[in-house]
């Protein structure tokens, strides 16, 4: 498909599941699109108001006034800052918002408009609208309301920076394929140079599922985020059973469908917060944050009745599920082993029926 044709957040590859692990992430809940909804009357009313104040802040940097030029351009730039605005109150962060949080920033990079100024801009309409909130709304509800509002301008910032990084990117890749070019041109033998592009990758190519390396950065910030907001998560270790017959007898191609299938169950029955992974070879974890185990008997029946249906070959799941918080947390390597022992543990059991099993731990 030629580029032009998709949307940026399809280029920059966002997903629905990208969307809310990164509101789950800022601990943006559904309370918090209620206080954003319940503030969108009295910013609609001060909207006029508010535009006005925020350009006049604005126009007052010369850098800022030589970017904007014109006054036919400015009164275009408070028609979109009005739209943005609402948009931001009204409690939507789908797709069509992230996408045109994405075109924004590729539109401050293509001005070359530094960072330095989007987020002196982005600070003061914060400023602004925290000012309106505190005169104008229930003042039981003033905190709420501006914490939540806080943590979706924090939303659309990092939104804003990763349109900056990929401009960045794309660039230097157009450069090094050009240096590469000319280096093949004079016959000068080159590795790679995206190499370090490729190792950082974290999806793996069989199953389209995030990798290990993937694993590793989720759960270092699904620490933080739960051991900051006092949350649990689960983390579920999973290995198969009898994966290696079907290999030998039918060949690698049906073991790697088999591969194929497990990751389609894991997808279909996980929620958009969740993270599912290939681990290596025919083991998978899935990191579910705001869970317990209480919670998890029905989400890994439904995995294996999936699972189930999909493969032909008698392959069960053999799962180690460990509990981390809302107490005790742990270092990646060390809840890896924990579930790892587990998962061996439900092996033993699953070598003795032929059926799934799983064994859980809980220290909080």
């Amino acid at each position: 498909m030629n580029i032009a044709s998709q949307k940026l957040i399809d280029q920059m590859g966002f997903t629905d599941r990208e969307i809310a692990r990164r509101l789950h992430l800022l601990n943006f809940t559904e309370h918090d699109y209620s206080c954003i909804k319940q503030a969108g009357s009295v910013i609609d009313k001060a909207l006029p108001n508010l535009v006005e104040a925020f350009y006049e802040f604005q126009l007052e940097d010369p850098e800022v006034s030589v970017v904007i030029g014109d006054i036919d351009t400015l009164i275009k730039l408070k028609g979109y800052m009005k739209s943005y605005i609402q948009s931001l109150f009204q409690g939507d962060y789908g797709k069509d918002y992230v996408n045109s949080r994405l075109r924004i920033g590729k539109v401050h990079k293509r001005l070359e408009v530094h960072p330095r100024l989007y987020m002196k801009a982005h600070a003061k309409l914060q400023s602004l609208l925290e000012s309106e909130i505190d005169a104008s709304c229930d003042g039981e509800k003033v905190a709420e309301i501006k914490s939540s509002l806080q943590k979706i301008l924090l939303f659309d910032a990092e939104l804003i920076f990763d349109a900056y990084v990929e401009s960045y990117l794309s660039e230097m890749q157009a450069v090094t394929r050009e240096v590469e070019m000319y280096a093949v041109d004079a016959g000068i033998k080159m590795g790679n140079m995206f190499s370090r592009l490729h190792e950082l990758n974290q999806k793996d190519s069989l199953t389209g599922l995030y990798n290990r390396h993937a694993l590793y950065d989720f759960l270092k910030n699904e620490c933080r985020v739960a051991e900051r907001y006092h949350l649990s998560f689960v983390l579920v270790y999973m290995d198969l059973n009898n994966f290696k017959p079907v290999n030998d007898t039918h060949g690698h191609h049906e073991g790697d469908e088999v591969l194929v299938q497990v990751a389609e169950s894991m997808m279909a029955v996980t929620r958009a917060v969740d993270i599912p992974v290939r681990y290596g070879g025919d083991e998978f974890c899935i990191l579910m944050p705001r869970t317990s185990l209480e919670e998890i008997e029905l989400p890994l029946k439904r995995l294996t009745d999936h699972f189930d249906k999909l493969c032909p070959y008698p392959v069960t799941f053999s799962m180690g599920v460990v509990q981390v918080g809302p107490i005790h947390f742990y270092q990646a390597d060390a809840l890896i082993d924990k579930a790892d022992t587990l998962m061996y543990q439900a092996k033993h059991l699953a070598h003795q029926d032929g059926k799934h099993h799983w064994k859980f731990s809980n220290e909080n």
